[in-house]
């Protein structure tokens, strides 16, 4: 019963948030973020999911990386991101949460899990608020495809970018970009 009253409470934010963005009420507030600390505190949100599931979570983000977001909004995709990663992992899974830098002013980050993946036709409708994308985990947890439309909506706020790269039965990868602070 907690768990179920967990998941709509997150449905409920998530509407909200998407609610308040739509009427032009969130505000872009970019700081400098500890991306490890910020991973760790969304990664410490969702342990009890995690442990239950004994999903194998690695966060192999640098203890020094960082980035120039908005904290708030950021936080919300990671957790969405994490939570989902979570969701469409079998039992005894993984999950790893990396980064990289290409170009020194850009860090792509990138959560990997061993989940049950995606078709390339599922993967084109994600991110689309027209499209149903919503599909029971793993443990039949329910899904309303809102959370990764929030996370496109937040990226581009902060213009960012982000997207998935999956195959079915062979897990799915959700990466998305922010400015790396200049030091």
């Amino acid at each position: 019963m907690h768990t179920s009253a967990g998941k709509v409470t997150d449905l409920l934010n998530d509407l909200l948030e998407w609610s308040q963005l739509q009427r032009g009420l969130t505000v872009f507030n970019p700081s400098v973020i500890n991306l490890n600390s910020l991973v760790e505190k969304c990664v410490n949100l969702l342990a009890e999911q995690f442990k239950a599931k004994e999903i194998d979570v690695r966060n192999e983000i640098p203890a020094e990386m960082l980035v120039t977001a908005d904290l708030h909004m950021s936080q919300i995709v990671l957790r969405n991101l994490l939570s989902n990663a979570v969701k469409f992992t079998p039992k005894a899974g993984k999950v790893v949460i990396s980064s990289s830098s290409e170009d020194k002013k850009t860090a792509r980050i990138s959560i990997r899990d061993t989940g049950i993946g995606m078709n390339p036709d599922l993967i084109s409708k994600l991110f689309k608020v027209n499209e149903k994308t919503g599909r029971k985990g793993t443990e039949g947890e329910p899904s309303s495809g809102l959370g990764l439309i929030l996370c496109w909506e937040f990226m581009e706020k902060q213009n960012g970018k982000i997207w998935a790269e999956s195959e079915e039965g062979k897990g799915s990868t959700f990466c998305f970009t922010v400015p790396v602070e200049k030091g």
